[in-house]
């Protein structure tokens, strides 16, 4: 039997493909190979990077904001971790890679929400699959109580005051509110923060003015006044922040420069109109006078009978026989004759005559005080020294407000300027020490409160006037002593500390042409039964004032 062969076209092999199917069809062969091929290898690969287990918290750094976590090891793996504030947002986190079997998150900020953690293991450049996400929270107490200070070591600069604080447990945060006005009063308050500051930090810088100006509310230095802050805190999880009392620090006191050291002190004896004097009370204003080695003192309340009464004890009991003494009205200046004479024509009244009106300055007896014989040396300079009371318009009509009062402090200030400019032709070396009411209190705040308005608040206008006419309050010396006490006593036997650690005040201590302040006091004594017959309505208050020498 005949066999025909079948023809068989050519280039084709039979159980291949034709060579007429497009080439795009014998990829698409390929690429399905292959896909079949690495989906079976994955999970092999993927097998042998474990997933990581026991993803668990670990602790947590409170002042930092970070969270720590721990994990099961994964024997020869390296790990990278994921935080985010939700489960979804954790794909878009940044990756942080870590050796071992436990992360710090980043700062994470919000002390008081939950946070996410992911892991997962690399091991010979192949990566496991994500943990599952674990939920971690800060742990919170009870906010510790901070100690709030404004240490002299602290100060560094005159403008500018440092205040410190200690930590307090579980706090995440720290401001300032300051002013100059103790407990933060003033009429119509507006609060001066400092930014939120991190929970470590443990100190803030609060900048002054250099010069005073209307409108710096009393914070340059050379009013003398201490800027007052209180410190906020909390861990940012509460409703309101937690508060300090109100503290008070000074600038870095001005460099006195050289000199000669000159001792004054102002006492408001609170012994007139009574012209006889009471004797137990005259016995402990001596007393306190002759403690203090001083050279000059200005009174006020008191009247010549006053003045006699207490030269002749400082003489016969305190052995101090070389007191001297002139004033005008209800002020004296006294001196020591040893150290000081009055020169020539060097008496006079820089007050005016009163018309009844609060603007008018109480009669204010001025010495122009030339160095002893005994005390002369060349380029020595005289001193005027001033004894000052001013009034208010209270005083002359109850119905005034505290603007008006303001107002006249001011003016009255102001005139008492003019005179002493007209009568100290030499410029001399100016001292004016006394009682120049408004101790930074009133405006229908507590007595002492320690606070003054710039605007309207207050009646204390009489120093600020003063400074910004070139003098410096001697509270701004480098040494200060008792400022925790206001001026003011008032009759109590045990005088109130006050909770900022500087008190109010009337009583002040000015200098214009000198150096600056080594030392001031504000001298707390009590006497006997605290009665007016026993001792002063005010402190004395004293400072040591260089006087530079002429070339």
């Amino acid at each position: 039997m005949s066999h025909r062969h079948r023809t068989v076209a050519t280039g084709t092999v039979p159980g291949t493909v034709p060579s007429t199917v497009p080439s795009i069809v014998l990829g698409l062969l390929v690429a399905l190979l292959l896909g079949l091929l690495g989906a079976v290898a994955g999970p092999a690969q993927a097998a042998r990077t474990p997933t990581v287990t026991g993803l668990a918290a670990a602790g947590q750094d409170w002042a930092a904001a970070r969270l720590k976590v721990r994990w099961k090891a994964v024997p020869g793996a390296t790990y990278q971790v994921r935080w985010a504030r939700s489960r979804a947002a954790l794909a878009r986190a940044e990756v942080q890679r870590v050796e071992n079997r436990a992360a710090t998150s980043p700062t994470l900020g919000n002390r008081c929400v939950t946070w996410y953690a992911q892991v997962r293991a690399v091991r010979k450049g192949s990566a496991g699959a994500w943990s599952r996400p674990k939920g971690l929270r800060f742990t919170r107490g009870p906010v510790g109580t901070p100690r709030l200070t404004g240490p002299a070591s602290a100060q560094t600069s005159e403008q500018a005051v440092r205040f410190t604080w200690t930590a307090a447990r579980y706090a995440a945060r720290y401001r300032l509110d300051w002013s100059a006005a103790a407990h933060g009063h003033w009429a119509g308050f507006a609060h001066n923060y400092t930014r939120w500051l991190a929970a470590g930090a443990r100190s803030a810088v609060i900048p002054v003015p250099a010069t005073p100006a209307p409108g710096d509310r009393f914070l340059a230095p050379a009013y003398g006044n201490a800027v007052y802050a209180q410190l906020q805190y909390d861990n940012t999880c509460m409703p309101k922040a937690h508060r300090t009392k109100y503290v008070g620090a000074f600038p870095r006191p001005r460099d006195p420069g050289t000199g000669d050291l000159v001792s004054v002190g102002s006492y408001n004896v609170e012994l007139s109109p009574t012209t006889s004097s009471r004797p137990r009370k005259i016995a402990n204003i001596a007393d306190n006078i002759a403690r203090r080695g001083l050279d000059v003192v200005a009174l006020q309340e008191a009247k010549e009978q006053t003045a006699k009464d207490l030269v002749r004890r400082l003489a016969d009991a305190e052995g101090q026989k070389d007191w001297a003494h002139w004033g005008v009205g209800a002020q004296r200046v006294l001196w020591r004759t040893g150290a000081w004479r009055a020169a020539l024509g060097g008496k006079v009244d820089v007050g005016r005559a009163s018309d009844k009106s609060a603007a008018t300055p109480l009669p204010a007896p001025a010495v122009r005080l030339t160095p002893a014989l005994g005390a002369w040396a060349p380029g020595r300079q005289d001193i005027f020294v001033v004894s000052v009371h001013l009034e208010d318009r209270r005083r002359f009509d109850a119905g005034a407000t505290v603007k008006e009062r303001k107002r006249d402090a001011h003016l009255a200030a102001s005139a008492l300027l003019d005179r002493i400019a007209a009568v100290n032709r030499g410029g001399v070396p100016t001292l004016v020490l006394g009682d120049l009411k408004g101790n930074f209190g009133g405006g229908g705040l507590p007595a002492g409160a320690g606070y003054c308005d710039e605007n309207t608040g207050c009646v204390g206008e009489g120093q600020p006037t003063f400074v910004r006419a070139g003098f410096w309050d001697a509270q701004s010396a480098v040494t200060k002593v008792g400022i925790e006490y206001g001026t003011v006593n008032k009759h109590v036997a045990k005088q109130p500390v006050s909770v900022t650690g500087v008190g109010g005040r009337t009583d002040h201590i000015l200098a214009r042409g000198t150096g600056g302040f080594t030392f001031y006091r504000n001298v707390v004594a009590t006497y006997g039964d605290a009665s007016a017959s026993q001792q002063p309505d005010h402190n004395l208050v004293i400072a040591r004032v260089v006087v530079p020498r002429l070339p």
